[in-house]
């Protein structure tokens, strides 16, 4: 198993949760981090606050039982072997997540003239492995629900080398196996569980697939939500201004997905998100400005209230429908959707976590280690081998191979062997020369009498076929 791939199954053991950590600022006082972090946060919009703002921060005071405990599972889990190679990191791993949980805040902000009743803000830390533990706390979230309901989960992201842009989600959101509590009363934007499991979601090679194939596939045209946003070049501008995983240099691949639209059905609502990951003093203006435009314009889609269909590839027919199809003969075949089909593979994904991976360099040393793939003591034989076999089959002897005799000609109607010097053939008494037959490839020698001129056909003697044997001497 890869580095990588074990550092995520220390993880998923662990099962460590920043929102099992969160306290409110009323009772216990937030870090230093989460204080600037908040306040940095609500002052681009102070003009529209009306009411408190309520926030919550990552406190390790209060929960110091709780973390010893996770410390406690961590250090049996260390105690497998498998884990001897990355022991020294998972440990350094266990301590990060201290800081993880101090730069952990989030506030819920109520605003007037805007789309959303309240707008969320968050940190986004992160902490990510690539040989070494590091932690990355720069990024940061805001989202909020407008009432109005699309009919579609819609990402916005980036590609390497191509415009931004908005894709349906064609099938359901990769939440990596979370389950929402549906019992629960408040909004969804405030279960912050729920929000993380669709932040890590924005990573997701599933969700990335999406834009990539609507890109690829449908030439970015199609679905009525996203040929609507689109259309907006401001609101395309300054979503485009977002620090991305790709920017920030977080992530390999070259998709990034940075923010998401997620109907919340029961309530008639849709949930809006952005992501930003930059360094720089505007990151929060940046972030607001566009999610403010983004949810402003979700309000706007029209014809929210049908389930809009999957888009049409160029060439493709339109897609079945769910149910079941008949064949000629009457036998009744089951028919999937694209969101059915997505929703299985999620299924599986979440029956088989720990399912192990290979990357590419570890199949080529599997290969190698191989070797020709045979059995051990299996006999080889070469080419050579092979043919000295042939020859002792043989018997030894050096027979030639059969080639035609290239001097002979053939009658032209039933393929008979002509020697030199025949007029016709003896077996179908054709003429030789008649039409048809293939000239001569070789002109004949010079010891070789001259063909003798054609003479008319009565005057023509007969050849025999055999010379008169000679009389035996009494």
């Amino acid at each position: 198993m890869s580095e990588q791939k074990l550092f995520q199954v220390f993880q998923n053991k662990l099962e460590f949760d920043p929102a099992d950590y969160l306290v409110p600022s009323e009772e216990h006082e937030l870090t230093d981090f989460q204080k600037k972090a908040i306040e940095s946060a609500t002052a681009i919009m102070k003009d529209n606050i009306v009411g408190e703002v309520k926030s919550f921060g990552g406190n390790l005071k209060v929960n110091e039982e709780k973390f010893k405990e996770l410390e406690k599972r961590a250090n049996e889990e260390l105690a497998n072997e498998e884990y001897e190679d990355l022991k020294k990191e998972l440990k350094n791993y266990v301590k990060i997540l201290k800081e993880l949980i101090e730069k952990t805040c989030v506030a819920i902000i109520p605003v007037k003239e805007m789309p959303w009743g309240d707008v969320l803000f968050r940190t986004v830390p992160r902490i990510v492995f690539d040989k070494k533990v590091e932690l990355l706390d720069t990024s940061i979230a805001y989202y909020g629900e407008v009432k109005s309901l699309l009919s579609r989960s819609t990402i916005f992201g980036k590609m390497k080398g191509e415009k931004p842009l908005f894709a349906p989600i064609m099938g359901t959101i990769d939440l990596g196996g979370y389950k929402l509590d549906e019992s629960q009363k408040e909004p969804k934007s405030q279960i912050y569980s729920y929000v993380s499991a669709i932040i890590t979601s924005l990573d997701s090679t599933l969700t990335r697939n999406h834009l990539a194939k609507y890109q690829e596939a449908y030439q970015r045209h199609g679905d009525p939500i996203c040929d609507f946003l689109m259309k907006d070049d401001e609101l395309i501008n300054s979503m485009g201004r977002i620090t991305s995983g790709l920017e920030s240099n977080r992530i390999s691949s070259d998709i990034a997905v940075c923010g998401i639209a997620v109907p919340q059905n029961a309530e008639k609502t849709t949930l809006l998100l952005l992501v930003d990951e930059g360094k720089d003093p505007n990151q929060n203006s940046r972030c607001f400005e566009a999610l403010l435009r983004f949810s402003a314009e979700s309000c706007n889609v029209p014809s929210t209230g049908a389930p809009s269909q999957q888009p049409q590839a160029p060439g493709q027919t339109a897609p079945q429908q769910t149910g079941a199809m008949r064949t000629p003969g009457g036998q009744e075949i089951k028919v999937w959707t694209a969101e059915e089909l997505a929703s299985e593979a999620q299924k599986r994904m979440e029956s088989q976590p720990d399912m192990p991976s290979w990357t590419e360099d570890e199949l080529n040393k599997f290969a190698t280690e191989r070797g020709t793939g045979l059995p051990e003591g299996m006999e080889v034989w070469t080419e050579e081998d092979l043919q000295d076999l042939a020859r002792k089959r043989q018997g030894g002897l050096d027979i030639p191979e059969w080639e035609p005799d290239t001097d002979l000609k053939e009658c032209v109607k039933c393929g008979y062997a002509l020697r030199p010097g025949w007029s016709k053939c003896p077996h179908c008494e054709t003429p030789v020369g008649a039409k048809g037959e293939p000239e001569p490839t070789e002109q004949p020698s010079s010891e070789q009498s001259e063909e003798p001129k054609e003479e008319p056909e009565d005057k023509k003697e007969e050849i025999p076929s055999e010379e008169p044997a000679e009389k035996e001497e009494d």
